[in-house]
């Protein structure tokens, strides 16, 4: 607010005492004083004018308004008053009303950033987000770091999904503008999206008071605290931050004192995230277990089941999941359920996620069961007289119904999408997978009998038309950066020595790693002591816990090569790393769990990404940071040439997904008979 005066010396000492107060904030105080000016004196703009901004401050809209245009009405030609008039709008939610009082500020004082910074603020709101951009760059140019410009364009990049260009442009703001609240609080929940919510909370304490007062700050506060929390069980946190043997040793006790389930199931996702267990050993592992304990000798006679034998009648299809409404299933589950022949097929969706206000529009029946128990959900799947079941969740991922799966209440049973390796349990008779995963020489390493989809994929993606994306990072950096955006728990110590090595060959090149634990300083401070002591110092590490979808995708802006992890090979992540036209290189094993990238890879006909060995892909990423021209080819055709690739071909997909579960069902019923 401004410090006006009047000519009048008596005034002038009253105005001064008002504005004083007004500036403490005893504004109904101010509020006396300037009105006994207005009594003294009609016309006098100030006190009529600093009326109006009182009432707004005590968030009288109606006064305000009334007090605001009487000083228009005294001095037309005073920017200010119609800046505030546009605030008082804005406040009372009519946007549209404010653009006329901000644009006749700016035509009384061209050069007021304030008033275009505002009139950005409600085009912002206003959805007219190229004119809102043109209001907070000239805000900007008239006083470089602008609070107003600064914190526009924060939000302006943050509803763009651009967490990095948001932060970049409120910290801007925020060194010239130290206690602004407005850019404390933007830049705290940017912070918080962008995973490092420990961030926020020292620029919180920066507001007066720690924000005490403030339900915005409260809010913030409480949202950073909550993910700052660690996981509850010591076996999670070992798990999910890779220390896998020590995690695995847990797994053990547990089992030793309750052979459970649930602990099983944990010891399994130990061997499958551990280099030192291979397939072979998960599938005795998980067959030593099920042979015991999943009452294998109680499973129903196919000759039981009372479902029709015709093998070319509609077939009664269920699936299974908790994660069928997440970023993975809306953009592979979901194109299926809207492209199946439901002359064919009858699908019944049994969810236990999130979705339910969307999902029953897109398949035939729609059941929540979430919480209703392994007993009820096995009868209500018998009274669905459900032909084939699609278990997408495996054994492995919890909560899931896998008490429930093992007494088998459909007579098919299909282990599909999540989990390529086996379940272990003849309740599942099937597997469909690829070829390139589970070739025919691994078949042995499954109980189910392995169906391979003939198009070389198990699912396919619609992630929309291809984004527009930035040139690689490394023309304006001038080093490459690698990054994993994956899940910890398969950063193994051979992955974090690999990566220690391609830095160091790869010269200033940094390492962008995004990953859960990652949201904790604790678990940032031990990875980058890990690579500490591989010579890696910390300066050259990015270390980020999970962003939302949108956002993670904007942030491969940042990153030149992705590089995936070993033997545990990543899947949704690499194909979000290509959508962003960013490059990925990984090892191809000799398992299921080294080929989910490749399999990818080799499905979009990018076969110089795989490597044979680690030293391989370390000279494979090197060699792809430095062609700057392949980088920058791939940023602009990558996604459009996915489009034309298996992995993306979501009407075939569905016609030859349903051929698959037609064979399938085929093949029961000649077993079956």
């Amino acid at each position: 607010m401004t410090d006006p005066r009047t000519n009048d010396g008596r005034n002038r000492e009253l105005l001064d005492r008002a504005v004083g107060l007004h500036n403490e904030g005893r504004v109904r105080e101010a509020i006396a004083l300037y009105r006994k000016l207005h009594e003294d004196d009609p016309s006098n703009f100030d006190a009529v004018h600093l009326m109006g901004v009182a009432a707004l401050h005590l968030g009288e809209l109606a006064l305000a308004a009334r007090l605001v245009e009487a000083a228009i009405a005294l001095r037309p030609d005073a920017a200010e008053a119609h800046n505030n008039l546009g605030s008082v709008r804005s406040a009372a939610g009519d946007r549209e009303a404010a653009l006329q009082p901000y644009l006749a500020a700016i035509h009384h004082r061209p050069a007021y950033p304030e008033a275009f910074g505002n009139l950005g603020n409600v085009l912002l709101e206003l959805g007219r987000e190229d004119e809102a951009r043109a209001c907070f760059d000239e805000a900007t140019r008239l006083t470089p770091g602008c609070v107003q410009g600064a914190s526009g364009t924060g939000r302006l990049r943050y509803r763009a999904h651009d967490l990095a260009g948001a932060q970049e442009a409120l910290e801007h703001g925020l060194a010239c503008n130290p206690a602004s609240a407005e850019l404390l609080l933007n830049l705290s929940l940017v912070v918080v999206e962008r995973g490092l919510p420990d961030q926020a909370l020292p620029l919180l304490d920066r507001l007066p008071g720690a924000g005490q007062d403030n339900p915005v700050a409260a809010d913030l506060r409480h949202l950073a605290v909550a993910r700052m929390q660690p996981d509850p069980l010591e076996r999670d946190r070992l798990y999910h931050g890779g220390l896998i043997d020590q995690a695995e040793a847990l797994a053990r006790a547990d089992l030793a004192r309750t052979n459970t389930v649930d602990h099983h199931n944990f010891l399994l996702k130990c061997y499958l995230a551990s280099p030192r267990h291979d397939a072979r050993a998960y599938f005795d592992e998980s067959r030593a277990w099920a042979s015991e304990y999943a009452g294998e000798s109680a499973l129903p006679d196919p000759a039981s089941f009372p479902n029709d034998r015709d093998p070319e009648r509609r077939l009664r299809v269920g699936l299974v999941g908790d994660y069928i409404d997440g970023m993975i299933g809306r953009q592979a589950l979901y194109p299926f359920f809207r492209q199946y022949d439901r002359s064919r097929i009858e699908l019944t969706c049994y969810n236990f996620g999130g979705g339910g206000d969307v999902l029953p529009s897109l398949v035939d029946r729609y059941r929540g069961v979430h919480g209703i128990g392994d007993a009820a959900f096995f009868e209500q799947v018998r009274a669905d007289r459900i032909d084939i079941m699609l278990d997408i969740n495996g054994r492995l991922r919890t909560p899931n119904f896998f008490d429930a799966m093992l007494r088998q209440p459909a007579p098919v049973q299909v282990n599909w999408f999540n989990l390529t390796a086996t379940v272990g349990a003849r309740a599942y008779n099937y597997l469909v997978a690829d070829d390139y995963c589970v070739p025919p020489g691994d078949r042995h390493l499954y109980v189910e009998k392995v169906f391979n989809m003939p198009n070389g994929t198990i699912s396919a993606w619609d992630m929309g038309p291809p984004p527009a994306v930035p040139p690689p990072p490394i023309e304006r950096n001038g080093h490459p950066t690698f990054s994993c955006f994956g899940d910890f728990f398969k950063v193994n110590g051979e992955v974090i020595e690999a990566w220690a090595r391609l830095l160091h060959r790869a010269g200033r090149s940094k390492l962008y790693l995004k990953s859960a634990n990652l949201r904790l300083r604790a678990e940032r401070e031990r990875v980058a002591a890990a690579f500490a002591r591989l010579g890696i110092d910390g300066e050259r590490l990015i270390l980020e816990g999970p962003s939302p979808y949108e956002a993670m995708k904007r942030l491969y802006a940042q990153v030149d090569v992705a590089i995936d992890t070993f033997p545990y090979s990543s899947g949704s992540t690499s194909i979000n790393a290509l959508w962003q036209g960013v490059p990925v290189v990984a090892v191809g094993g000799d398992e299921w769990r080294s080929r989910n990238t490749a399999s990818i890879l080799v499905g979009a006909g990018l076969h110089d990404y795989i490597a044979r060995d680690v030293d391989d892909y370390i000279e494979r990423a090197v060699a792809l940071a430095e062609d700057v021209d392949h980088l920058r080819r791939q940023r602009r055709d990558l996604a459009a040439f996915l489009l034309e690739t298996p992995q993306w071909q979501t009407g075939r997909f569905a016609v030859e997904f349903e051929a698959r579960l037609r064979a399938i069902w085929r093949d029961w019923l000649d077993g079956a008979r």
